[in-house]
């Protein structure tokens, strides 16, 4: 094991093999250390103005050593890496297999790094490596001062990306005056991509003109998982319009697997125009699930600024399901849910099962030009315009036994239930709703969004949640 503690402590003409004689530098302890090694490194801040750590061979970072090396503690021990500025916080090249652990990745700038702007302000990952993150914070970066972003927080291009239990705050992609921006928190491209468990908060992709991806952006990413993370407060561009996906951008990928995250307070735009306040879908196939997406915004108006919380333009298949779509703003737009695909003959495709989808201001559902919409067993309520296919519509919507509750309700499909569903304020229904047992069996479909069996009973309810029956065993009563 190598070791690395800062001056006075540590020293770099030594080989940092000895605890009692560790490295000065988290390089030299790098450079000292064979492949497959591990590097500790003592709780301190390593400030260098430029890259902290070059890595190009398999390593384990691990900080949060105390300073005679005798055991771990990152909360009592931080071990914080500075780049002042002057570059990435860390880069890797070909590296293989690289682990960092309990590091704090703050002051990067990835300016030159990719083409005439720059990408990944706290880690830069290219070729051949397998990155895996695990309880680290990467905080206020950016992918490029000077034109076009990448990546503030993290970018990997053509490998492996495992993010776990880590923080992803106050990064930018770019903050050039003309330079638009990608991935805000983290820009995954040609890559293998697992994110669980994560705080991705308060990211900017562009922050002077248009941007994709505030949170992550995901291009041609296969297979993907994104489970069990927080996403918010994240914004895709400030430019006048066309920004989008303002928590997660999810393009061109297969095999995506969104789950159990919590997506709330995402922008566009808070200026004009955006696409996907909380997550956009383009041609990706996708499985939404089991989410909570609650107040997305697309954008303070001026231009038609569609899906405030997802929003669909995928001929391949998305489906969502048992995800809560909540107090979401798209204007009349789809406030909770846009599927739409401007080609022609290629219709966007997305089937929505057991969804509540509530109070998204003038709209619940919308879907436009060319696309070809499923829905089954969703509770759509509290819109000024439940579900509705605009102009210049040439798809197909197929509905059955949903509940609406709406001012309009321009389409209901068979069997619909048109009543107040009495949801409690948070989103649940109680026993006497008309949406209890009232839904067809999805066999695929086995839980709700809490995680609890479906059905409960003998049929399935409606929306996103199950309500839950209570056994008491029999009790024998002694009359005296």
């Amino acid at each position: 094991m190598w070791r690395s503690q800062r001056p006075p402590a540590g020293n770099d003409s030594t080989d940092c093999a000895n605890k009692a004689a560790p490295c000065a530098t988290i390089q030299r302890a790098i450079d000292v250390a064979a492949p497959n090694d591990q590097v500790w490194i003592a709780g301190d801040t390593y400030a260098r103005p430029g890259t902290v750590a070059v890595i190009t061979k398999e390593l384990r970072l691990i900080g949060g050593f105390d300073p005679n090396f005798t055991g771990s503690d990152p909360d009592l021990y931080s071990t914080v890496l500075d780049a002042q500025w002057a570059g990435s916080v860390i880069s890797l090249t070909d590296a293989g297999e690289v682990l960092l652990q309990h590091l704090a990745l703050t002051h990067g700038d990835g300016t030159g790094n990719c083409d005439a702007g720059g990408c990944g302000g706290g880690v830069y990952a290219a070729g051949s490596t397998m990155l895996r993150l695990e309880g680290c914070l990467i905080a206020d970066n950016v992918g490029t001062t000077v034109d076009q972003g990448l990546g503030g927080g993290l970018y990997l291009r053509n490998g492996l990306a495992e993010i776990r239990r880590s923080r992803i705050v106050s990064n930018s992609a770019s903050t050039a005056s003309a330079g638009d921006g990608y991935g805000g928190g983290i820009y995954l491209y040609n890559a293998m991509a697992s994110l669980v468990e994560n705080q991705i908060l308060d990211n900017v992709a562009s922050a002077a003109r248009t941007g994709s991806g505030g949170g992550v952006y995901f291009y041609d990413v296969s297979p993907g998982e994104v489970l069990g993370n927080v996403v918010r407060s994240n914004r895709a561009g400030t430019g006048a319009f066309g920004s989008d996906g303002g928590g997660l951008w999810l393009g061109f990928s297969s095999g995506l697997y969104v789950a159990g995250n919590r997506i709330e307070g995402n922008w566009t735009n808070p200026n004009q125009a955006g696409y996907g306040g909380g997550v956009y879908v383009v041609e990706s196939d996708a499985h939404l699930t089991a989410n909570t997406i609650v107040s997305n915004v697309t954008g303070a108006g001026g231009w038609v600024r569609p899906g405030g919380g997802v929003m669909i333009g995928s001929s391949r298949p998305v489906t969502l399901s048992n995800n809560l779509i909540a107090g979401n703003d798209a204007g009349s737009y789809g406030g909770g849910v846009y599927a739409a695909i401007y080609m022609p003959a290629i219709p966007s495709r997305a089937v929505l099962v057991n969804n509540t989808i509530a109070d998204n201001g003038g709209s619940g559902v919308v879907t436009q030009w060319h696309a070809a919409l499923t829905l089954t067993n969703n509770i759509i309520a509290g819109h000024g315009t439940g579900l509705a296919a605009y102009t210049a519509f040439t798809g197909s919507v197929y509905a059955d036994t949903n509940l609406f509750w709406n001012t309009a309700d321009p389409i209901t499909g068979a069997n619909a239930i048109q009543q107040d569903p009495l949801l409690t304020p948070d989103y649940r229904v109680p026993p006497n709703s008309p949406a209890v047992d009232a839904g067809l069996t999805i066999p695929w479909l086995a839980t709700d969004l809490a995680g609890y069996p479906r059905p409960q009973r003998g049929r399935y309810d409606l929306g996103a949640f199950e309500v839950l029956v209570s056994y008491l065993p029999l009790v024998a009563r002694t009359v005296p």
